[in-house]
């Protein structure tokens, strides 16, 4: 049986005092007890930290895996040359834009991205976006955008009165642009010259072929700057302002021709459609 020693708890709020009875051995060697309990102490600290210094550093290492993965993956040359031609492409379409008085483009987030995306597909990220904007670039380069001329419009697509009876109504199939004689005039797309020269009441004509389906038309010139089968640019000099053919003074007759049908050219003059025209 071991022995035990006898402690005597007095409290002073108490009228009565305690006796509780300790191991011996306890009171005895409380130092070694102590310094037995600080050393658990300590080791379960140093445990801890070792434990998490051990997940801190794996979980850091797994992060240098993934740079190095990534950066290894990565064709930053590659991308940033792709940048560079988006970048270029949108400056052109904003200035194809400016130049024919059209808003500029804004591209924010273009098309989004998934949430699912990973970094590591940044090079095919930037070649996706790089073609989507030659292509778009492309198609504008086409289409008969912006004006001809700069000039008041004075009769617009639909019908009108007869300009020279002033009496009854015919169908108008074109913009009329007022000018001087001589000042130039720009065809609005690329394409393919497939008339040039007089065309009855026209007069000194010339029609642009944008694709199969799509053509424009200049009418009343003074002079044509081009010739059939000539390849012309967007914003190229096809021919001068004048007043030959049909016409009460100087002006351009300017039409678009989809699918063989004669449309209202201001649709295409800021990208919007007008109620009331076909």
């Amino acid at each position: 049986m071991r022995h035990k020693t006898s402690v005597l708890i007095v409290n002073s709020k108490e009228k009565e005092s305690k006796v509780r009875q300790v191991p011996t051995h306890i009171i005895v060697n409380w130092r070694k007890y102590t310094m037995l309990l600080a050393m658990l102490v300590v080791a379960f600290f140093l445990v801890s930290g070792f434990l998490i210094y051990q997940n801190t550093s794996r979980s850091y290492q797994e992060r240098l895996d993934r740079a190095n993965y990534i950066r290894n993956q990565i064709d930053v040359n590659k991308a940033l040359t792709a940048f560079a031609s988006i970048d270029s492409g949108i400056y052109r379409l904003n200035s194809f834009l400016h130049e024919r008085g059209l808003e500029q483009l804004k591209i924010e987030n273009a098309g989004g991205v998934e949430t699912d995306f990973d970094i590591i597909h940044i090079n095919e990220f930037a070649s996706f976006y790089q073609n989507q904007i030659e292509g778009l670039e492309e198609i504008l380069s086409m289409l008969p955008i912006g004006k001809p001329y700069d000039g008041s419009i004075t009769s617009s697509f639909g019908y009108r009165r007869n300009p020279f009876t002033g009496a009854g109504r015919e169908f108008h199939s074109g913009v009329d642009f007022r000018g001087r004689v001589g000042d130039s005039i720009q065809t609005t797309g690329d394409g393919v010259v497939s008339f040039a020269g007089p065309k009855g009441g026209l007069g000194r004509c010339v029609i642009i072929e944008h694709n199969e389906n799509l053509q424009t038309l200049y009418a009343h010139l003074h002079r044509v700057n081009v010739v059939k089968g000539q390849q012309v640019s967007s914003g190229e000099v096809i021919g001068f302002l004048g007043n030959t053919g049909r016409s009460t003074g100087p002006h351009l007759h300017y039409e678009i021709i989809l699918n063989n049908k004669k449309i209202n050219p201001k649709i295409y003059f800021n990208f919007e459609t007008e109620k009331g025209y076909d």
